[in-house]
């Protein structure tokens, strides 16, 4: 037989841990790690589905580091950099604030757009970048994504006939929902180019992606829905122990089955997305 070795996968809503304590009430006893690791990554990833959202940060950053260095200016270096011309323009994403590249000094120093203050090892980033669809009225919609920080929208990567517009602020509406991100937003589409047949206007979208924590109440559903399959293995099925009969909970709607017990569907209310919006 196989042996597991209880990775926790990169989706995981706990840590073996904080499930051991809730389950069995005792961090330490990792007898059966095997049995919660299955369970963590089975119920986070159906919670991550079912919500449509990104619980965790998951930006895989063309280029980033954590060797920044600001000296109170508007100076910004970084060792690791690599820094050029086609930089200049783009949003900096540096200890938790955005800042645009104002000018190239040299590959490891920049010029940002306002003061930076002063600190060493400071995590940066460009960002990652990812490619939607508009629809005729300006809705873009980033489902299954979660943007944290915008830090460049262009548009017309589709169209050979115009050349990429970078959109400034006054040019997009984001509205932030539970966890901290946004999921969709709306661009001022009567200023830019008309959709032509055969084209979709995609939006690229460079940013911070991913919810910055775990909510808790998001935490707390999978601890309880981690509890329910560790209890019971059998699913649905009840058993009978010492005469009393243990019927674990279940998801009682008739429309999706799945097995999701009430209370976390319950917990899950405020961050799961609608249907689809249809424009």
């Amino acid at each position: 037989m196989p042996t597991q070795t209880n990775d926790l996968s990169d989706r995981a809503l706990l840590d073996l841990t904080e499930a051991r304590r809730f389950v069995y009430r005792d961090e330490n006893d990792s007898r059966r790690d095997d049995i919660l690791t299955d369970a963590i990554n089975d119920v986070s990833d159906s919670i991550w589905d079912h919500c449509e959202r990104e619980f965790k940060p998951t930006t895989a950053a063309l280029r980033s580091g954590a060797d920044g260095v600001g000296n109170g200016s508007t100076t910004f270096v970084a060792a690791t950099g690599a820094f050029t011309s086609d930089d200049v323009g783009y949003v900096l994403y540096i200890a938790g604030g955005l800042y645009t590249i104002a000018s190239l000094t040299n590959s490891t120093t920049v010029v940002l757009d306002r003061t930076l203050a002063a600190g060493t090892s400071l995590a940066w980033s460009f960002g990652e970048t990812r490619t939607f669809r508009q629809s005729a009225g300006g809705y873009v919609d980033l489902r299954p994504y979660d943007l944290r920080e915008l830090q460049r929208l262009t548009l017309y990567g589709d169209r050979a006939d115009l050349t990429d517009e970078v959109v400034t602020s006054a040019g997009y509406q984001l509205e932030r929902h539970a966890g901290g991100t946004a999921y969709d937003l709306r661009l001022a589409a009567p200023a830019y180019a008309p959709l032509v047949e055969g084209f979709a206007s995609l939006v690229t979208i460079t940013g911070q992606w991913g919810m910055a924590a775990i909510p808790n109440s998001v935490r707390l559903a999978a601890k309880q829905w981690v509890k329910n399959v560790a209890e019971n293995p059998g699913s649905f099925a009840s058993s009978e122990l010492a005469g009393y009969a243990v019927v674990p909970d279940m998801d009682t709607l008739s429309v999706s089955p799945a097995g999701m017990p009430a209370a976390v569907r319950y917990r899950l209310e405020a961050y799961a997305r609608g249907g689809p919006v249809i424009q």
